[in-house]
């Protein structure tokens, strides 16, 4: 299949992504990062109600296509990742682990009850303006306020003026609703089957590991409270025969010493959970500062000690951790963006936008995760492009898939973006 736009990093087809999966040659991607279709027909999207994302086939010519050890991740529905993350595992992947994005400002989108059951007995029930009315708890007060046309403009509903009134059975359920407001979204986090070890699978196909240094969490805190804090290590009451070595304990105490300095300058380890910045600020509201104390080594009983408890006092041989202060939301990764992606970050070409866009910091954290710079990244729903801007970004290549020709020139505007930031050049397009 020839290539709707080619050029050093990104290949775009358009056309159906089985069509163009079966084209690829197996073992040729090092990771997948998509954002299919959630299946919940979202704006009455056909798109979004294929059943595409649940097809084992699609996952299988993803398998495919991996190289062996190459991580997938794929975003889903908080009501239907399940189905997803089923239909990935029953193509051979293994399902390594899920990441919450969690975000502050999601609309609920939930069916006012007491509304409903007004419409329903004041003989509007039926009326499908007046369903969708109720659904979202508003009152009916007239057409042009919500902007539907006729030949003059507006298009007449018959609820024109018409306020509706609670009835006795709907004021019994006032404040009932269908749904909870929405603020995170599951990733599914798979593999393909590595072949060998870890490290043979690392050395032979550059896949089966996680970036984590490249997707730290950055901070300014003293660290040092895990490996070297007191009695830690000792807990469950055994004596090492090495603890008697004083050379040993001093050479265990430096490449502590050394593992916390290297964590304290690339940052915190990073989470299966990913929060936007209103969701931090959320969480360190509800925990309020935090702080971790200052510890030394000590003895701190006859069975249970330190493992630089006996060395307290020997400069040489003691070691300290360091108390660190703050909100919760210091031990994840935040990201400067809106909860949605900002309007910056929405193409929209002669009035065409995409209804779902992810954020493109979060995408780029989640390409530099599974991929080495210079990898080869697979997205088989691209939608209005965020995963291939991402990728050119981060010096990786991209692999894209799109359907929809509506959403091919938000792809288009996106790969033109970096360019007028002089990041790369176009190449021919079809």
């Amino acid at each position: 299949m020839k290539p709707y736009y080619q050029d050093d990093l990104v290949t775009l087809y358009h056309g159906d992504c089985l069509d163009v999966l079966r084209e690829l040659p197996e073992n040729s991607v090092d990771a997948v990062c998509t954002d299919p279709p959630y299946e919940l027909a979202f704006m009455g999207k056909g798109w979004d109600a294929s059943g595409i994302a649940f097809s084992t086939e699609v996952w299988s010519h993803c398998l495919r296509i991996l190289k062996p050890g190459g991580h997938l991740l794929a975003f889903g529905g908080s009501r239907t990742w399940h189905r997803l993350a089923a239909a990935i595992e029953d193509s051979g992947f293994e399902i390594r682990d899920s990441i919450a994005w969690l975000y502050g400002s999601g609309f609920p989108k939930s069916l006012d009850v007491s509304k409903a059951i007004a419409s329903t007995e004041s003989g509007h029930g039926g009326n499908s303006v007046a369903q969708r009315k109720a659904a979202m708890g508003g009152d009916y007060v007239s057409s042009e306020r919500r902007g539907n046309r006729d030949g003059a403009g507006r298009r007449d509903t018959g609820l024109s003026g018409y306020r509706l009134e609670l009835t006795e059975n709907a004021q019994a359920w006032q404040g009932w609703g269908t749904a909870l407001k929405p603020s995170f979204e599951p990733i599914v986090v798979a593999r393909k089957p590595l072949s060998g070890t870890v490290a043979g699978n690392v050395l032979e196909h550059g896949t089966g590991a996680l970036n984590i240094d490249a997707c730290r969490i950055p901070t300014g805190d003293k660290l040092g409270g895990g490996s070297t804090t007191r009695g830690q290590r000792m807990k469950d009451g055994w004596h090492r025969p090495w603890m008697d070595d004083p050379d040993m304990v001093a050479a265990n105490a430096e490449r502590s010493r050394a593992s916390v300095a290297r964590s304290e300058e690339l940052g915190r380890w990073p989470t299966n959970v990913v929060l936007d910045e209103h969701q931090a600020e959320a969480l360190d509201q509800q925990t309020g500062v935090l702080t971790s104390g200052l510890f030394t080594g000590t003895r701190t009983s006859d069975k249970t000690r330190s493992v630089f408890g006996a060395f307290k006092g020997d400069p040489e041989r003691e070691v300290q951790t360091y108390g660190d202060s703050g909100g919760a939301s210091r031990f994840f990764p935040v990201f400067r963006y809106e909860a949605k992606a900002p309007t910056s970050e929405r193409p929209n070409v002669d009035g065409v936008q995409h209804p779902t866009v992810k954020p493109l910091d979060l995408m780029r954290w989640l390409v530099r995760l599974v991929t080495p710079v210079g990898a080869v990244v697979l997205e088989p729903f691209a939608g209005s492009g965020t995963t291939a801007e991402a990728c050119v970004l981060e010096d990786r290549r991209c692999i894209a898939i799109e359907r929809e020709a509506d959403y091919l020139p938000l792809i288009m505007s996106r790969l033109r973006k970096p360019l007028q930031q002089g990041l790369f050049g176009l190449g021919a397009g079809a």
